[in-house]
């Protein structure tokens, strides 16, 4: 008799967990869900894109299509930020999470849990070598946006009365909106020098920023300063 019923809570737990479990479907199978559906479903696929690290929205598509994850979290350590769960474009991730319809248009799975998460080919590239557009200085990007701003910085430099040399190396970050900022002197030579060094990077003209999944993202870089 006990051993009947142990069997039947048994079968009723397992049925009941399945249940719980949301149903995997393609990407075309959820996108033509009806926003009155709040069941959650599976969905497995390679993302795309990154569209803002701040909300945790992105691009997933499998062989069906494409959709919009806004918003995502890790059921197991939900104080995660996005930026935490390491998720980048190339990378193979299932997430459950139900449809919504934003605003009357938007198709897209909201409140998204990640279920798994396979890294892609490119994932342990450099940063740097990630982003979608390096920062340009003048028109010209990478490497050699850099040495423009070298060149514009020594053009820019006031030799000082004392006669002093020396090099100074400066480190300095593009922001999001091409500004130079958090300018400081790594390596310094005398206090004068150090000064003049800082004050023309300070002075410098606003960089195009650069891009990482179609968000301006921060750069840090280093330039030296000659004083011959």
């Amino acid at each position: 008799m006990y051993k009947r019923i142990l069997l039947i809570l048994t079968f009723l737990t397992s049925v009941a967990l399945a249940s719980a479990q949301p149903r995997k479907v393609t990407v075309k199978e959820f996108l033509k869900l009806s926003p009155s559906d709040t069941s959650s479903y599976l969905v497995q696929g390679v993302v795309t894109k990154v569209r803002s690290s701040v909300s945790g929205s992105f691009y997933l598509q499998d062989g069906t299509g494409t959709m919009l994850v806004y918003g995502i979290a890790d059921p197991d350590n939900p104080r995660l930020n996005f930026t935490q769960l390491d998720i980048v474009q190339g990378d193979t991730v299932s997430v459950s999470g139900r449809f919504t319809l934003y605003n009357g248009t938007t198709k897209e799975m909201k409140d998204g849990r990640l279920v798994a998460k396979s890294d892609g080919p490119d994932h342990n590239l450099p940063f740097y070598e990630r982003l979608n557009r390096k920062p340009a200085f003048k028109g010209k990007a990478g490497d050699e946006g850099l040495e423009a701003f070298r060149i514009w910085v020594q053009s820019h430099v006031h030799a000082p009365a004392s006669g002093s040399k020396g090099t100074v190396l400066v480190r300095f970050v593009v922001g999001r909106d091409g500004g130079v900022q958090e300018v400081r002197v790594l390596r310094g030579a005398s206090p004068e020098l150090n000064d003049e060094a800082v004050r023309v990077v300070k002075s410098a003209p606003k960089w195009k920023p650069a891009k990482m999944d179609g968000s301006p993202v921060r750069i840090p870089f280093t330039v030296r300063v000659v004083f011959d």
